[in-house]
């Protein structure tokens, strides 16, 4: 007869060991030649989908948003943007989170086909970019003096983007005479490659 300990030692010895991946390269790489192929096809799926729009909505907007938007941290973006950083590329993923209503709710349905229709690519973020640069190379310690905030330039196109398209959506849902404060929406952005 075996005691408690000895079984859950046998148990855990015998289990298969997992381990996680620290590559993933080349999932990012899948995810961005997938996107750059979806990017170029865009405005044709859009043109071709506008008539059936109204049957999208109810529930096929959810089924949109995973077409060729996974992460490469397990959870499917309403929208992505990569560009280059050098050798490497600035991947990001953008997601609406809600709490409080269902996935279904009129505000995230709105909130997620709002943010997956943005054609990222075509913002023009060069002013908010160069308020930022400002911002940081003028930033001072808790003292008040001089300490300058150190960014590579794509952490500064991808913080800046994700600050835009957070506030067009929030401009968006507001016109749309949804409450904003509080809101039971929320937006999220993930980068990887963006700090070289």
């Amino acid at each position: 007869m075996m005691n408690d300990t000895d079984f859950e030692r046998v148990l855990r010895e015998s289990s298969p060991q997992v381990g996680t991946s620290t590559n993933l390269a080349p999932h990012q790489d899948r995810i961005l030649r997938e996107a750059r192929v979806r990017h170029g096809r865009r405005l044709r799926v859009w043109a071709a989908s506008l008539g059936v729009s109204a049957l999208l909505v109810g529930g096929g907007s959810a089924a949109m948003a995973g077409a060729g938007m996974e992460t490469p941290w397990g959870w499917v973006a309403d929208n992505v943007f990569s560009f280059s950083n050098g050798a490497d590329m600035c991947f990001a993923g953008m997601q609406v989170h809600f709490e409080g209503v269902s996935a279904d709710s009129d505000i995230v349905l709105d909130a997620r086909d709002f943010v997956s229709s943005l054609d990222l690519e075509s913002l023009d973020t060069s002013l908010a970019e160069a308020e930022l640069r400002d911002g940081n190379g003028a930033a001072l310690d808790e003292d008040g003096n001089p300490s300058p905030v150190t960014m590579s330039e794509a952490m500064i196109k991808q913080q800046v983007l994700s600050q835009t398209v957070s506030r067009m959506m929030w401009e968006y849902l507001e016109a749309k005479g949804y409450p904003t404060d509080p809101s039971p929406v929320s937006f999220y952005t993930r980068s990887a490659g963006c700090n070289e």
